[in-house]
This record gives structure tokens, sequence and C-alpha cells, in this order.
């Protein structure tokens, strides 16, 4: 029998997955992409909501974003026998404006700048489930970065 619990371990699953290097759009890190996004439309964060879905036939970055992870979130609670009526609420949320505060910038070998990836799910007691996971991106550049060769 599930248990509300597990939504802590969903939670840290998307997260996990959400700032891995095969979250890709058309071949190339959503991250860096989502990066030059925000920098373009003047914007210190972006939030997906996993739980209010509306239909798109747009195939743009946020809608392609939206619709997997909201489809990942689906499947991790069918997976984990976790009835999806008990999740009220579930958002990630990637800020470029990051608190610096809680992780050494000095020891980085990659070049870029902070950012901190969030999940939120709440559950129909109200009670908060959250991950949060830091990294260092660049805005996306197809001529500094390689295409991704997997097969989508």
């Amino acid at each position: 029998m599930a248990r509300r619990r597990e939504l802590q371990g969903i939670a840290n699953a998307l997260t996990g997955s959400f700032v891995s290097r095969n979250n890709d759009f058309k071949g190339y890190w959503s991250i860096g992409q989502l990066k030059s996004l925000a920098i373009n439309n003047g914007l210190t964060s972006i939030t997906f909501s996993l739980s209010t879905l509306k239909i798109s036939t747009v195939c743009d970055l946020l809608s392609f974003i939206t619709h997997y992870y909201a489809g990942m979130l689906e499947s991790l609670l069918i997976k984990q026998q976790v009835p999806e009526l008990w999740v009220k609420e579930a958002n990630i949320t990637i800020d470029f404006n990051a608190d610096a505060e809680h992780i050494q910038l000095h020891e980085r070998s990659t070049s870029g700048e902070l950012f901190q990836c969030s999940c939120q799910i709440i559950d129909d007691n109200f009670r908060n489930y959250s991950s949060v996971i830091y990294g260092i991106c660049t805005p996306h550049s197809a001529t500094k970065e390689l295409k991704s060769t997997r097969k989508s």
C-alpha cells in the first residue's frame, strides 16, 4: 500500500531528471535554453505547473517541458501506486537568480552561473514535499554546444 511520504521520492526524481543533461529539447540541454529564454524575456525564474495542464498543439520549449514532466509525474505515481488524487499541486521551478550561500562555488570546474531547480508537491492534506538541486549553466549557444545524437 502506498504512503504519502513516497511523494518526497517522486519530488527528488523529478528534480534530478530536470537538471540532467539528458533533459534536452531538439538536441540541446533544456536548462541552457531556459536560461536564454529567461534572459531574453527579463525573467529570473520559470515555473512549470505539472498539475494543471493546458492542451497545446504548439511544440515549443515550455510546453514540451511541461507535458514531459507532467507525464513523468503521472508515470511515477502509477509506478509507486500513489493515487493521483493525493496530489493537489505539483510544480518545478528553475531560478537563475539563486542564492549561492549554500554551495561552494570556488570548487566548480565548469563555467557558467548558478541556478536552483526545485520541485514542490503538495498533497491533499496540504503537506509539502520538496526537493532542491543547485547547478551551473550558461545561456544556450548552438555554436558552443554539441548537439545530442540520441534518437528521441
